[in-house]
């Protein structure tokens, strides 16, 4: 029985780490020390320590030379190869989502622009922000390509973290409804100028923020 316990016990505790680095709680390059993680989830240090090993694995971690873990910094070039990958997968996922039939398919995103509003309309930024990285979530999850839909779950995570660094989310907003109003239009072309350009404009926003 204690067997059977313990494996969700240390799954939920590898999410509960893993969701704090994507939302910024433990920030880039800082050390992920087993006693206070393990005070903080109300655990024993057992199952953190497992959790950052797979969270090493995964790549969102790594082991410091002078001993312990920290929260991964990635490089320049690997932000440019997100930032790529995004742009090819989103570009076929917009495309297909314009060319596709009419009707309320994408009702899903007005309802994540809806949230988003909401949480812009009582200057709650943080909440803005992350609505925006979640209406990325919803897009990919009305995807009809399985292929499509499978490489961006794999990458899920690093896009939510590459989505919630930015810092001005009512231009981001903005652009998530002209992109839905675009795909709305049926015209693919329209669409993927207005994708591409949203791209852009993350990029720069990503920047921005990390030069902060």
């Amino acid at each position: 029985m204690k067997a059977i316990d313990y494996r969700p016990m240390r799954g939920d505790v590898c999410e509960r780490i893993r969701e704090r680095i994507v939302d910024g709680t433990y920030p880039a390059g800082s050390r992920l020390v087993e006693r206070s993680i393990a005070g903080d989830l109300g655990v024993s240090r057992i199952p953190v320590r497992e959790a950052l090993q797979t969270l090493v694995r995964e790549g969102f971690a790594v082991e410091r030379d002078t001993g312990g873990t920290a929260v991964r910094t990635y490089e320049a070039d690997e932000i440019d190869e997100l930032f790529d990958v995004r742009a090819v997968l989103e570009g076929l996922l917009v495309e297909q989502l314009t060319s596709g039939p009419p009707g309320e398919g994408l009702a899903p995103l007005r309802t994540s622009l809806e949230a988003a509003q909401r949480c812009l309309d009582v200057g709650d930024l943080a909440g803005a922000v992350a609505a925006n990285a979640r209406f990325h979530e919803v897009m990919a999850s009305l995807g009809q390509g399985p292929l499509v839909r499978q490489l961006l779950a794999d990458l899920d995570q690093r896009m939510r973290w590459l989505l919630r660094q930015h810092t001005d989310p009512a231009a981001i907003h903005a652009e998530h409804r002209e992109l839905v109003d675009a795909m709305e239009s049926g015209t693919v072309d329209r669409a993927r100028e207005v994708n591409e350009r949203h791209l852009r404009t993350s990029r720069k926003a990503f920047d921005e923020a990390r030069a902060r």
